[in-house]
């Protein structure tokens, strides 16, 4: 029996990731704020295409994997898997989010929608379709998706980038394979019953666990960083939280399981929502 268009919607909005989505968006609004001055209109056209192109991206990706997704528990009752959408419908539909989200991007200007462009692009071809399946570098290398969404907010109110939006856009990309390792350390299991080469899977838990830490050891310079052009009030916000997160690093260094890699994973989202919300009320309040 066909489905009605609110249940469609439904399954596509799943499908879409919202809660990877709204960090998404948060980026580009750390990188908006990040420059001198706030175009509304152009605010406006970078929300709403990168929100469209990034959940298109997801839909795409979940359309490919669908046999991947079968075997994987956490994975097992997505709406491709159990057959509300199917494979041809989710790349159709994806990719047409993906166009429409880019076209909207362009209302800010070139830039700005080439790197919504960008962003889609990476995820769906470099990390979906060509490293995940074959590579423990696929997240490391897809973080350059989370930098673009940045990178498409500050573009969109200036044209152009400078060191602060570079700087905000490769703190995320330090941050991604940090935050991810974790997740697939909690489902290695998953991981290696689909085949996908994630570091936790070909290497020793242990190994994953320095290499989580290390990473996330890296990133905190490109944060605390930021306070160059965000001020001292982001530096406190920064310092505190880089500690709290290199605390819980350190906890799996020294029990790296499942249950504590999910203690690791549950605790970067929010790290990375802190320091994109900091930038984002700090500068918020010079501008008024």
């Amino acid at each position: 029996m066909a489905l009605s268009i609110p249940s469609k919607l439904i399954y596509y909005t799943k499908l879409s990731k919202p809660r990877i989505i709204w960090l998404l968006d948060l980026a580009a609004l750390g990188g908006a704020f990040l420059a001198s001055k706030i175009i509304l209109v152009n605010l406006l056209a970078v929300l709403i295409g990168g929100t469209l192109a990034s959940g298109g991206s997801m839909i795409i990706n979940e359309g490919i994997e669908i046999n991947k997704d079968k075997v994987m528990k956490r994975t097992s009752h997505r709406p491709t898997v159990m057959g509300y959408v199917s494979k041809k419908e989710a790349i159709v539909v994806g990719t047409f989010l993906l166009i429409l989200g880019t076209l909207i991007g362009l209302i800010a200007n070139p830039l700005s929608s080439m790197f919504i462009l960008l962003g889609g692009l990476i995820y769906v071809l470099v990390y979906t379709i060509w490293l995940k399946p074959r590579s423990p570098l696929n997240i490391v290398i897809g973080g350059f998706a989370g930098s673009a969404a940045a990178w498409a907010g500050f573009a969109a109110m200036t044209g152009k980038l400078d060191l602060a939006a570079f700087l905000l856009g490769f703190l995320i990309f330090m941050w991604t394979p940090g935050h991810f390792w974790s997740l697939a350390l909690r489902f290695k299991e998953d991981y290696d019953r689909a085949g996908i080469p994630m570091l936790p899977v070909i290497m020793p838990e242990n190994f994953s666990a320095r290499m989580i830490a290390i990473s996330n050891a890296l990133m905190i310079p490109f944060a605390i960083s930021l306070y160059l052009f965000v001020g001292i009030p982001y530096l406190i916000v920064s310092v505190a939280m880089s500690i709290l997160l290199m605390y819980f690093s350190i906890r799996l260094l020294k029990n790296p399981t499942g249950e504590e890699a999910w203690t690791s994973f549950k605790v970067s989202a929010p790290y990375l929502a802190i320091i994109l919300l900091s930038i984002i009320i700090i500068r918020l309040i010079t501008f008024i």
